[in-house]
C-alpha cells in the first residue's frame, strides 16, 4: 500500500551498508578487534546505549588507538530508560559512547585510520568514508549514485534518499547477499562483507538495538535466522527475509515500512511492520505471540495507568 515510488531518507537503516566499506576493504580485519563479531554488530547498530554497548564500542576504539574524543555523533541520553535513569541517579555524565550511533562512528574513524584518510573529518560528506557509502546504498539499492539525495542525518553523516521500493529492495539483498552477483559490476568483496554482518546482526540481535523492549533487537529472536531488521529515525523501518524465509524455494524479500508523519509516538512503526509482516504470511501464531507487546500496544490514563485503549493496525496490503 501507499506509494513505492515516494522518496525516503534511510537514517539509520542504512547502517549495515555504511559499515560495508569498511569490512570489504579487508582494514576491518587488519585490526584484529577482541570480538569481531559483536564488534560487527554493534558498528551495524542503532544501540540502546547498555554498558555492554558502550564496552565494545571503547574495545574497538582503543583497538585502533583511538578514544571517544574522535566521535562526531554528540551525545544524549541512553535509548534504554534502565540506563538512563541509573545514571541520572548516580550522577554519571553522558558521552558520546551512549549515543545510539556511536558504533558506526568508530567504524567511519577507524576504517579513515587504517586508510590513510583524514580521521577528524570522516564525518564530512566529501570524506571518502561517506563517498564509499553511497555507492554501496546504490549497489543494493539499484538507485544510481548520481540519483540518490542526501542531506545532514542527526548524528551528523550524511543521510541517503532512495524511493521506498528500493529501501525494500535493499534489504532483500542484505538478506541474501548472493543475489548481488547478477548485478553487474558488484566487487565479491562487498558480498562477502555483506554476508558477514548479516551474520553479525543475526547472531547478536540485542547488540542491534537493546536487551530490553527494543523492536529490531525483539523482532529478530521471535524469528531467529530468518530475518534482519534495522529501523531509522522518522518512522522507517527495513526488513529483509532471508531465502526459505516464506516457503521452501522462497526467494530473499525485502519489506520497507515507513509511516509518513515521522511515528513522534513511537507505537505506530512496529505495530504496522508486524501486520505486514503477518498479511505477506511471514509471522505465524507462535511469533505474533511473542511480539504482542510491540503487535498491539495498550493505551493507558494517565492518572491511574489504567488501559483504556489499543493501538491497532487499519490496513490492508494489495
Amino acid at each position: 500500500m501507499g506509494d513505492p515510488d515516494g522518496s525516503v531518507f534511510l537514517r539509520s537503516s542504512a547502517k549495515p551498508f555504511q559499515l560495508a566499506p569498511f569490512v570489504a576493504s579487508g582494514r576491518f580485519d587488519a585490526y584484529d578487534f577482541p570480538d569481531p563479531v559483536q564488534t560487527m554488530a554493534v558498528m551495524a547498530a542503532s544501540h540502546a546505549g547498555e554498558d555492554r554497548h558502550v564496552r565494545l564500542v571503547q574495545a574497538a576504539l582503543r583497538t585502533g588507538g583511538l578514544t571517544r574524543d574522535v566521535l562526531q555523533c554528540g551525545i544524549h541520553p541512553p535509548f534504554d530508560s534502565d540506563t538512563a535513569q541509573r545514571l541520572a541517579r548516580d550522577g554519571e555524565p553522558l558521552n558520546e559512547l551512549r549515543h545510539n550511533c556511536s558504533g558506526k562512528h568508530a567504524a567511519m574513524a577507524l576504517h579513515a585510520k587504517a586508510a590513510g584518510w583524514d580521521v577528524e573529518g570522516y564525518w564530512q560528506p566529501d570524506h571518502p568514508c561517506q563517498e564509499l557509502a553511497r555507492e554501496v546504498v546504490s549497489v543494493v539499492s539499484g538507485v544510481p549514485v548520481r540519483q540518490i539525495g542526501t542531506a545532514t542525518d542527526g548524528c551528523g553523516v550524511v543521510s541517503f534518499a532512495i524511493p521506498l521500493g528500493a529501501a525494500a529492495r535493499a534489504y532483500a539483498h542484505l538478506a541474501d547477499p548472493a543475489s548481488l552477483a547478477t548485478v553487474k559490476g558488484t566487487e565479491p568483496a562487498l558480498i562477502e562483507a555483506l554476508t558477514r554482518i548479516r551474520d553479525a546482526m543475526l547472531a547478536y540481535p540485542e547488540l542491534i538495538s537493546g536487551e530490553r523492549r527494543q523492536f529490531d533487537t525483539d523482532l529478530m529472536r521471535a524469528a531467529p535466522g530468518r530475518l534482519v531488521a534495522k529501523g531509522g529515525a522518522e518512522g522507517l523501518r527495513c526488513v529483509g527475509l532471508l531465502p526459505g524465509a516464506l516457503g521452501p524455494g522462497k526467494p530473499a524479500t525485502g519489506v520497507a515500512v515507513k509511516i509518513e508523519d515521522g511515528d513522534g509516538a513511537r507505537r505506530a512503526g512496529p505495530v504496522a511492520t508486524i501486520e505486514a509482516l503477518r498479511q505477506i504470511g511471514f509471522l505465524g501464531e507462535a511469533e505474533m505471540a511473542a511480539l504482542e507487546p510491540h503487535a498491539s500496544p495498550s493505551v493507558r490514563d494517565m492518572p491511574r495507568g489504567e488501559v483504556v485503549g489499543v493501538v491497532a493496525p487499519a490496513f490492508t496490503l494489495e
